[in-house]
């Protein structure tokens, strides 16, 4: 199970500056949001800024089940 403590290990993390913060408080969210035993296979991969058109996020990177998958991060408590 990932611990929140290691967020500093995830991949692109030290390089967020300001959006260190959001992304601190989404994936405490995020990782609540599953139930236990989900929770126990969710390890992060890889979390970086993307600026698009007119549209900013975060993509966040994991694997859940042993799939990768990604998600736009616009909120601590918005992703999709």
């Amino acid at each position: 199970m990932f611990n929140l403590e290691d967020i500093s290990k995830v991949k692109g993390y030290t390089k967020l500056t300001v959006n260190a913060g959001m992304f601190e408080s989404f994936l405490k969210n995020f990782i609540n949001s599953w139930g236990l035993e989900a929770r126990e296979t969710i390890k992060p991969l890889e979390i970086r800024f993307v600026k698009e058109r007119s549209e900013k996020y975060l993509r966040f990177d994991y694997e859940i089940y042993g799939k990768k998958e990604w998600l736009h991060v616009t909120r601590a408590d918005n992703w999709y």
